[in-house]
C-alpha cells in the first residue's frame, strides 16, 4: 500500500474550528467518492506537549492499492472535486504533501 500526507493549514479568516468541520464533513464525503481509495485517515493537530502551538491545523492520508492505482486516482474528476474543495478552507500555498510507503516498527501489544 501507498499513501500521500497532506500538512495543511487554515486559511486566513477561516477559524480552525470551522476549518476542520468542513474537512470532516464536506470534504470527508468528497474523499470517500475517489475511485481506488483504501484507507482515509484524518489527523486534527493538537498542542504539542513540548510547547510551541500548532504546527498545522490538519495532516491528511490517503491509501492506494499501488503507484499505479494513486496516478489513476488522482487523475479522476473525484480527485479534482477534492482538490477544488480543498481551496476552501486550506491554504494551499502552504500545503506540504509527500507520498509514502509506510513501515511498522513497533507493533502494539
Amino acid at each position: 500500500m501507498i499513501k500521500r500526507l497532506t500538512m495543511w493549514h487554515a486559511l486566513d479568516g477561516v477559524p480552525r474550528e470551522e476549518a476542520l468541520r468542513h474537512w470532516r464533513g464536506t470534504h470527508a464525503d468528497l474523499v470517500a467518492e475517489v475511485p481506488g481509495l483504501r484507507r482515509y485517515v484524518q489527523n486534527h493537530c493538537v498542542d504539542s506537549p513540548e510547547g510551541g502551538g500548532l504546527p498545522y491545523t490538519g495532516l491528511g492520508e490517503v491509501w492506494f492499492d499501488s503507484f499505479e492505482a494513486a496516478a489513476t486516482a488522482t487523475s479522476t474528476p473525484e480527485w479534482a472535486a477534492v482538490i477544488a474543495d480543498a481551496g476552501a478552507f486550506m491554504d494551499l500555498g502552504r500545503v506540504v504533501a509527500a507520498w509514502a510507503d509506510e513501515h511498522e516498527i513497533v507493533h502494539p501489544v
